[in-house]
């Protein structure tokens, strides 16, 4: 009866009707939710309030970590969005190879550095 016991608690946390789709889908399975899940969740709202202008102090506080965290958290996130915005625009190079990357950043309609 262990397994009714998680349906009946799956079914009182999001409904019968979507826990009976889940069980349609994955009966007879075994589903283990990783906590890198839960912490990438963790992160994204991290950095959405961060974006929005809280401290790393008053984030500190409202996940119950260090601000030396909260940076590491905020570094990294930001690390991988240069990395990305990176690739693209060397994507954009390699699609339009007569067309620098200078050329491209000067044509841009904020105040770059090459404006």
């Amino acid at each position: 009866m262990e397994g009714f016991d998680t349906y009946r608690i799956l079914a009182d946390e999001i409904g019968e009707e979507v826990a009976q789709q889940i069980f349609e889908v994955f009966a007879g399975h075994t589903i283990n939710f990783s906590k890198k899940v839960s912490l990438f969740f963790r992160d994204t709202e991290i950095i959405e309030r961060f974006d929005k202008g809280e401290t790393y102090e008053k984030l500190a506080r409202a996940y119950q970590l260090s601000p030396r965290h909260v940076r590491n958290i905020t570094s990294r996130v930001y690390r991988r969005r240069t990395i990305k915005r990176q690739k693209e625009l060397l994507q954009i190079c390699e699609i339009f190879p007569k067309t620098s990357a200078m050329r491209l950043l000067k044509n841009t309609p904020h105040k770059g550095a090459y404006s």
